[in-house]
């Protein structure tokens, strides 16, 4: 009886020790989530109102069956006043729709919103929280949004997980980082993709909105068809990529190399140095997993000191002893001596 129990002891332990392994293993995995936000839906309806018939075709939403229904339905409520605001103000920003990241479900303020931030990015939005919820709780009243959705991601995520580009960015960093990728997919967006930093998001976690763009002629209804392309392919590298590098930059971007960027002759020149060091990373991935005229296309439609940044680190890549913080910050020394 006694090795009976003793037996039973053992057994339920083990699949209490095995369940634990399986929680911590779940943990410790990377992950990749996508979702549409109905916030930021419901603000890039009034948003695309208030502009669609004054911007280039090439840029406006992708003619689908998401957008007959969830967009099309609302073309009568273009003199509501958040659309009028929209149209008559001068934010015409793109990225304006993802303030509403900043109003909880309810679209009410959240606490602790970084005024100072927003404010910078999205004008008298950021510094107007208050009347824009205001404005987009009786829009949202006003119209009866619905949020009937019912876009596949399936395919998409099995793509992402298919090629595998944690694994990729691990190998190339030369760490085993793990990672948090949450995609907001914004189907009526044509124009932007977005890093969401302003939500005070997790140590490791990213944040970002993706475009919808047509594959063929926009002059019919087609069914929206999210697929894994090149394009998304380069958007989730050079996003994730900043997961990596945003505590070197922080690091090695001092007030000294502020000064320097923010020169008045440097004025009409791209100097977003933390964007100029990503997007040379980004293309040297891309070389180094999908070939030479891959990585080229991609360095050639970047911002000249890019080069810098994607020349550079070929000797990163030739020393496999070599750690990425320190070729990180022999690069940042070789990019400031530009700006001298």
């Amino acid at each position: 009886m006694k090795k009976i129990t003793c037996t039973l002891i053992v057994l339920i332990s083990c699949i209490i020790g095995c369940k634990q392994e399986k929680i911590q293993m779940q943990k410790n995995k990377n992950s990749i989530s996508i979702s549409i936000d109905d916030r930021v839906e419901l603000l890039r309806v009034a948003y695309f109102l208030a502009i669609e018939d004054s911007i280039d075709t090439k840029i406006k939403p992708c003619k689908t069956d998401f957008y007959k229904q969830n967009y099309e339905i609302y073309k009568k409520y273009i003199k509501h006043p958040l659309v009028q605001k929209i149209g008559t103000g001068d934010e015409w920003n793109a990225d304006l729709p993802t303030v509403a990241l900043c109003l909880d479900k309810n679209l009410k303020p959240k606490e602790n919103i970084n005024f100072k931030e927003i404010t910078e990015q999205f004008g008298w939005y950021g510094k107007n929280i208050d009347s824009l919820s205001k404005l987009l709780i009786d829009f949202k009243k006003t119209i009866a949004f619905k949020n009937d959705y019912n876009v596949n991601f399936k395919p998409f995520k099995d793509s992402l997980q298919s090629n595998k580009i944690t694994e990729k960015l691990n190998r190339f960093y030369r760490t085993n980082k793990k990672t948090n990728l949450k995609i907001l997919f914004d189907p009526l967006n044509r124009i932007t993709n977005k890093a969401i930093t302003f939500t005070n998001n997790p140590e490791n976690e990213r944040l970002f909105l993706i475009t919808y763009l047509c594959d063929e002629p926009n002059n019919s209804t087609k069914p929206l068809e999210l697929k894994w392309n090149e394009d998304y392919r380069r958007i989730v590298i050079h996003e994730n990529s900043h997961i990596y590098t945003d505590a070197l930059f922080e690091k090695y971007y001092d007030t000294k190399f502020d000064s320097l960027v923010n020169q008045e002759k440097f004025k009409n020149e791209y100097h977003d140095i933390d964007e100029i060091m990503v997007r040379g990373i980004t293309a040297k991935i891309l070389e180094l997993n999908y070939g030479q005229k891959i990585g080229e296309d991609e360095i050639n439609h970047q911002p000249k000191n890019s080069r810098i940044v994607y020349n550079y680190l070929n000797k990163y890549i030739k020393n496999d002893e070599m750690d990425f913080e320190q070729v990180y910050k022999e690069i940042m020394e070789q990019l400031k001596k530009k700006y001298n």
